[in-house]
């Protein structure tokens, strides 16, 4: 009994200290009994539009992977490279989803917005493919860049959520550096290739070969 009266006094102290008793805590209210908690808040409608925007590059790089699978162009390995951004895209919209589920928010996938026009992806050719899907990693990459300074410690202390930022961090920032550095060689290499009017088309075979192997 007197262990029970010390819980409820500390819980009742906790609520007092951190404001209570003006309704900001499940304690005092109900609508405050859900999983939100830190500084989620801040971000969440970042993250939602972020998660549509994330399924739409899974659809745009399955398109795009589409486009090197035809009989008349028969690019097995950029078809692969853009198979498996695709793929990656789609799994982290999934991340995505159950992430913020987690931290008490709602998903809803009703509005899509496209970073490119789906016409730029049908027209595309090795150069140009490359080209669009650096910038496409490029502009979700600052994206996550600015949602993660919103939450970290450099940003307003109320704002502070360190397990959104280590989400972040871990499944998202450190994938798209690698992926910006390992597209940008592979623009500079191609470039080299195709400078060189007299073997440009066995390189760039030989070049679609290579990622056909290492993807």
């Amino acid at each position: 009994m007197k262990f029970a009266a010390l819980i409820f006094g500390l819980v009742a102290g906790l609520a007092v200290a951190h404001g209570a008793v003006e309704g900001d805590s499940c304690t005092t209210n109900k609508d405050k009994c859900t999983a939100l908690f830190s500084g989620f808040s801040h971000v969440e409608k970042d993250m939602h539009k972020y998660t549509k925007q994330m399924l739409v590059k899974s659809y745009d790089f399955l398109l795009l992977s589409s486009v090197f699978d035809q009989y008349n162009v028969d690019r097995p390995g950029f078809e692969k490279l853009y198979r498996k951004i695709a793929d990656k895209a789609w799994d982290d919209t999934i991340n995505l989803i159950k992430y913020q589920s987690r931290r008490g928010a709602v998903v809803t996938l009703d509005e899509t917005n496209f970073v490119h026009n789906v016409s730029s992806l049908l027209t595309s050719n090795e150069a140009s493919s490359l080209k669009l899907a650096l910038d496409y990693e490029k502009l979700l990459a600052t994206e996550a860049h600015m949602m993660h300074k919103k939450i970290s410690h450099t940003g307003e202390s109320n704002h502070y959520d360190p397990d959104a930022a280590h989400y972040l961090d871990e499944n998202l920032i450190e994938y798209q550096s690698g992926t910006i550095r390992k597209l940008s060689g592979h623009i500079r290499n191609l470039n080299d290739i195709l400078g060189e009017a007299g073997t440009k088309d066995l390189g760039l075979q030989m070049f679609d070969d290579y990622l056909d192997k290492v993807e």
